[in-house]
């Protein structure tokens, strides 16, 4: 009932390359916030493709219909998916510097400020976390019913 929702990450061209030493696939640099795609738009970019995706910016301009306000609900509920996701980045990279700073070998490892540290950030991680993966398992519903008013409203 739990299981994880899986948004499949984009191919990039690190991922044809391989390795001359090693046979293993090339691991391309760290990604940064800037470079990684937003769940939310993403998903939707995948299951509907790229003239879908289109067409659900067609329909969002169709006000006062069914088909329009459900395609309106599907865009905002994948924007909010990319907000929480850009909130999830955002409390990561805190820790992260809130880690390197308390760790920095230039202090004294005897008196780093690291006690509890991790407690608390480990509980807004899960709570930011458990709101993503919320919202992710809320865009795929409301995608499945515009994708089944889509189907029927074709001629």
């Amino acid at each position: 009932m739990n299981d994880p929702i899986r948004i499949p990450r984009p191919a990039t061209p690190a991922d044809d390359k391989v390795d001359a030493h090693t046979e293993t696939p090339a691991v391309p640099p760290h990604q940064g916030p800037a470079d990684r795609p937003a769940p939310g738009t993403y998903a939707l970019r995948v299951a509907l493709g790229e003239h879908g995706y289109q067409a659900l910016n067609r329909h969002r301009q169709a006000y006062g219909t069914a088909l329009g306000e459900l395609a309106d609900l599907l865009w905002r509920t994948a924007r909010e998916a990319d907000r929480l996701h850009r909130k999830l980045l955002r409390h990561a990279a805190h820790v992260r510097d809130r880690l390197d700073h308390a760790l920095a070998p230039s202090q004294e490892p005897l008196f780093a400020p690291a006690t509890g540290l991790l407690q608390n950030a480990g509980h807004t991680t899960d709570l930011h976390a458990a709101r993503l993966a919320q919202q992710v398992r809320q865009v795929i519903v409301v995608l499945e019913s515009y994708q089944a008013v889509v189907r029927r409203t074709k001629p």
